[in-house]
């Protein structure tokens, strides 16, 4: 087997921790964006309440001042309406959030406190016990460094899976930390794992992914591929595009039938703009193969 496409002629032994060790078919992509504003601290509020297992998903970004607060975009005009972006003021200097138009009604434009940027470190301390989904985006090497060392404080490397769909930030994640701290696919690495997979080579891929965050496109949805991820112990949750995002932004899977197509291809997770939604309909629609990831990864 070639070894420049990252295989080797045995399949290596797991060097990595488990990304949880509980089944979460839940994702609440940042924080549940059709029920209170994206990665605030009142959306992972609404999201804990739910009493249900589930991952908050979040994204960071670096202050100015170096403080690692959570908000998706490059620039703040869609989620504040300023130009710039968040490298370009000091955490004091952060407007408030615009309230989205599907939320009125729902959250108030007098509402400060929902309105707020948080600061990572306030995110972690507030919700001790809950898995989480960190994407450092485009981060800085600092950034990134420091996202980690939070993460550490806080003894969160087995509730907690972090990396970016972007090769730079991915491999800077895993040069500091390692295997320390479960990490997700890049869009290269999973690319990879993929088109083995279209030949029967998934498992002789070395993987230091411990999880699979993959777009709902028909092509990647393979059961076949999914199942032998899940024999590696990595545990797949699939986002949203296209019709089954319905009024949320990009990254949430928020329809029926967008819930029903992830299931039947065998996924064990779904990332989702409308939490509440989804607990409901998993009521009496389990995800596949979640224990069997859960009993492998634990051995």
């Amino acid at each position: 087997m070639p070894l420049f496409l990252g295989l080797s002629s045995l399949p290596p032994k797991p060097d990595r921790l488990p990304a949880f060790t509980s089944a979460m078919p839940l994702l609440s992509h940042r924080g549940g964006s059709l029920e209170r504003i994206e990665n605030t601290l009142a959306s992972f509020r609404n999201s804990a309440s739910l009493q249900t297992p589930l991952i908050l998903e979040m994204d960071l970004c670096m202050t100015k001042d170096g403080q690692i607060v959570v908000f998706h975009d490059n620039d703040m005009m869609r989620l504040c309406g300023v130009p710039g972006k968040i490298e370009d003021f000091t955490y004091d200097q952060l407007p408030l959030l615009l309230v989205p138009n599907v939320l009125a009604g729902k959250v108030s434009e007098n509402d400060t406190q929902a309105r707020m940027i948080p600061l990572f470190e306030q995110v972690l301390s507030e919700f001790p016990g809950f898995p989480m989904s960190v994407d450092v985006k485009h981060g800085s090497e600092e950034m990134i460094i420091k996202t980690g060392k939070l993460i550490q404080k806080y003894k969160r490397e087995q509730l907690t899976i972090w990396g970016s769909f972007l090769s730079k930030q991915s491999d800077c994640c895993y040069k500091h930390f390692g295997a320390k701290i479960p990490l997700f696919f890049s869009i290269r690495r999973f690319f990879l794992s993929w088109f083995l997979s279209l030949f029967g080579l998934t498992r002789w891929m070395h993987y230091r992914e411990s999880h699979a965050l993959l777009p709902n496109f028909w092509l990647f949805l393979r059961p076949s591929w999914f199942a032998d991820l899940n024999r590696e112990g990595i545990s797949v949750t699939i986002w949203g595009m296209h019709k089954d995002i319905g009024k949320g932004p990009n990254g949430g899977i928020n329809t029926i039938e967008g819930f029903e197509r992830v299931r039947k291809a065998g996924a064990n997770g779904i990332g989702t703009d409308s939490p509440s939604l989804l607990k409901e309909w998993l009521r009496s629609n389990p995800m596949p193969r979640v224990d069997r990831v859960l009993t492998l990864a634990t051995v």
